[in-house]
C-alpha cells in the first residue's frame, strides 16, 4: 500500500468490481505491464473473479481500502471540501462527529444513509435509525433491499424507531430530555458489548409539529462535536428549510454533506 498506484487500485475496487481494461482506465496509468505488476503485489488484497473476468477486493482488501479512506479523511479534516464521493465520506465519520445531510430525494438520502449505517455495523458499532412513524415499514424494506442483514436486527445491533416516539413526549420536544434518552441508549448498547452508537435521524417530525424553535435548540445543545461515544447524521429535506435555518444548522454540525459535496468544518 506504500505506492500511490496500489492505493488507487484499492480505491477504485471499493466502488465496483472492474475488468483489467476498466481498471487501467480508472487508475489512469496507461501501461498494461505496470498495472499488472501492481495487481500482483496486491495478491491477498485483490483477486480475479474467473467467471466475470473482473478484479475484486478480498475481505482483507476491503479493510485495506477502508484504511486508505480513513487516512485520506484525516488529512482532509482541516476543512477542505471533498467535491466527490459523499457516500465514502460518511463511512469515515467517527465517534464525536455531528454531521448533517441535506437531500432532495429519498434515493439520495437512502444511498448515503445506508453507507453510514453499514460502516458502523461492520465495526461492531450499534446502529440506530430514527424515522417518521409513517415511514417505518417502507424504510425497513429499503434497508433490507440495500443489504443490511436481518441478523443485525436479531443481535440488536440495528434498531429502527419512530421519530414521534423518540423526540416528542406529550406533544413536547425538550432538548435536555432527548439528550438524556440518547445517553441512556448509548449506555445500554455499550453494556451489550457494542463500542458505541452510530445514529441517523430524520428531523421531519419537528417540522410536521411546528417545533422548529425546539429543533434548533436541540441541535445547538448537541453542538458541533459530540462528547460521548456517538456519531450522528441528521437528515434534512431541502424542501423543509429556508436559508436562515440552513445557516443556523450549519453552525451546529461539524460536517456538511449533500449529494454533491462533503465538507469538514472543524
Amino acid at each position: 500500500m506504500a505506492h500511490h498506484i496500489r492505493r488507487r487500485i484499492l480505491e477504485c475496487l471499493q466502488e465496483n468490481d472492474l475488468s483489467f481494461r476498466e481498471l487501467l482506465n480508472r487508475v489512469g496509468i496507461g501501461n498494461h505491464g505496470k498495472l499488472g505488476f501492481h495487481i500482483r503485489v496486491l495478491r491477498g488484497l485483490v483477486e480475479r473473479e474467473p467467471s466475470l473476468k473482473k478484479y475484486r477486493l478480498t475481505d482483507r482488501g476491503r479493510l485495506a481500502g477502508e484504511l486508505v479512506w480513513d487516512i485520506r479523511f484525516i488529512i482532509d479534516r482541516g476543512g477542505r471540501a471533498l467535491a466527490h464521493e459523499p457516500t465514502r465520506y460518511v463511512r469515515c465519520l467517527r465517534f464525536g462527529d455531528h454531521a448533517v445531510l441535506y437531500y432532495d430525494t429519498e434515493d439520495v438520502k437512502r444511498e448515503i444513509t445506508f453507507q453510514f449505517l453499514e460502516a458502523g455495523l461492520s465495526k461492531d458499532e450499534a446502529a440506530v435509525y430514527v424515522v417518521s412513524e409513517h415511514k417505518l415499514d417502507s424504510e425497513c424494506r429499503e434497508i433490507a433491499y440495500l443489504g443490511i442483514s436481518a441478523d443485525y436486527f436479531s443481535k440488536k445491533a440495528f434498531t429502527i424507531m419512530s421519530a414521534e416516539e423518540w423526540y416528542l413526549k406529550k406533544g413536547k420536544a425538550q432538548a435536555k430530555t432527548i439528550i438524556n434518552n440518547t445517553l441512556r441508549l448509548l449506555k445500554e448498547k455499550q453494556k451489550a458489548g457494542f463500542t458505541g452508537v452510530r445514529a441517523v435521524a430524520e428531523m421531519e417530525v419537528f417540522f410536521d409539529n411546528a417545533k422548529i424553535k425546539e429543533l434548533l435548540k436541540y441541535e445547538a445543545a448537541l453542538g458541533r462535536e459530540l462528547a460521548f461515544d456517538l456519531c450522528a447524521l441528521c437528515l434534512y429535506n431541502t424542501d423543509w428549510i429556508d436559508q436562515k435555518q440552513v445557516i443556523q444548522l450549519n453552525k451546529c454540525h461539524s460536517h456538511l454533506i449533500s449529494k454533491d459535496i462533503a465538507l469538514a468544518t472543524i
